[in-house]
This record gives C-alpha cells, sequence and structure tokens, in this order.
C-alpha cells in the first residue's frame, strides 16, 4: 500500500520500535517527522533518512514538555501542511525497572515515567487530535506491562489508559 503524499508524526522515532516503524512508513512513501530525545540516535536517524534520499524532519523533543509538542506538530504541519497519523512510541521504564516493587519505587523514578509515558503520550494525543485530517491514525504504544502486570512493573500500567482514550476517539476519527 503506498503512502505516497501522507504525512507521519513518530515520538521515540528514532530508535527501536518507533525507528522501525518510521522506516516501513517511509519505505511506503510517507513523509516521516520524528519527536526523540536521545541525540546520537537522532543523528543515526538524519544519516540512515539523508542515504536514502527520504524526507524525514528529525527534531529533539521532550514529550513531558507539552510546548515541545505542540512546537513540533506546529513545524510538522506548517512544512508538510497535513498531519494524516501518528504514532506515540516514546517512554521509559526506569533506572530499577523489574528490580524493585512499586513501594520500593523512588518518588523521582515514579514521576519521570508517568511524565513521560502517560502525560507525554496524553500531551502527543492531544495535540495530534487537533492537529490530524479526517479518518487519520493514531497508534499508542505500551509495552505487554501496560496490559499485564507483575509487582515489578505495576507502574508501566498507566498507559492503559490511552488506550482506553483511543477506542473513545474512534469514532471521532
Amino acid at each position: 500500500m503506498s503512502l505516497k503524499g501522507k504525512v507521519y508524526a513518530l515520538t521515540g522515532g528514532a530508535s527501536g520500535i518507533g525507528f522501525a516503524t518510521a522506516k516501513v512508513l517511509a519505505q511506503r512513501g510517507a513523509t516521516v517527522s520524528i519527536a526523540d530525545i536521545d541525540p546520537d540516535a537522532m543523528s543515526t536517524a538524519t544519516a540512515y533518512f539523508e542515504e536514502q534520499g527520504i524526507e524525514a524532519l528529525v527534531s529533539r523533543v521532550d514529550v513531558s514538555q507539552r510546548p515541545q509538542v505542540e512546537d513540533w506538530l506546529d513545524a510538522t504541519v506548517e512544512k508538510y501542511g497535513r498531519l494524516d497519523g501518528a504514532a506515540n512510541v516514546a517512554g521509559i521504564i526506569g533506572k530499577h525497572h523489574g528490580l524493585r516493587a512499586v513501594a520500593e519505587l523512588e518518588d523521582e523514578e515514579w514521576h519521570k515515567i508517568i511524565a513521560v509515558n502517560l502525560t507525554g503520550t496524553m500531551y502527543c494525543l492531544r495535540a495530534q487530535l487537533n492537529r490530524i485530517v479526517d479518518g487519520g491514525s493514531i497508534v499508542n504504544v505500551a509495552s505487554i506491562h501496560g496490559i499485564k502486570g507483575r509487582l515489578q512493573t505495576a507502574h508501566s500500567g498507566s498507559l492503559k489508559l490511552t488506550s482506553i482514550i483511543r477506542i473513545c476517539q474512534a469514532r471521532r476519527l
């Protein structure tokens, strides 16, 4: 299926699942706008798309900062004229992932995980819904811990909320 003329925004798009998704979209003809926070991964992604002769916008965006999300999506729509879809892949697991129970989780780590994985996804989702074309699609990616919890990964389960939002918003799109 050709995606020529379509524009997709991806968070966490410079590495892992996000980068793989960006590559597939681009190989099918889409233009991709990538948000990431890792400078090394961003350099690698930029080099890849340049070598392939593929149009891509790679931006440093901390999804836990709403103004950065808004600016990135504004720049995407301004540059390409539209937003057809998005994949919210950015997420963190914390430095003690799988090693400590929730009762042992430090406040600072908890706040950072929630800021990126939940609040950041919400900032992205809200901004994308306000810019996406009719019939567009948004995918929110969560780890298996968002579906099937364990004592040491219960904090990851909060991302299930975005799956519920997706279902509720599907009718709107």
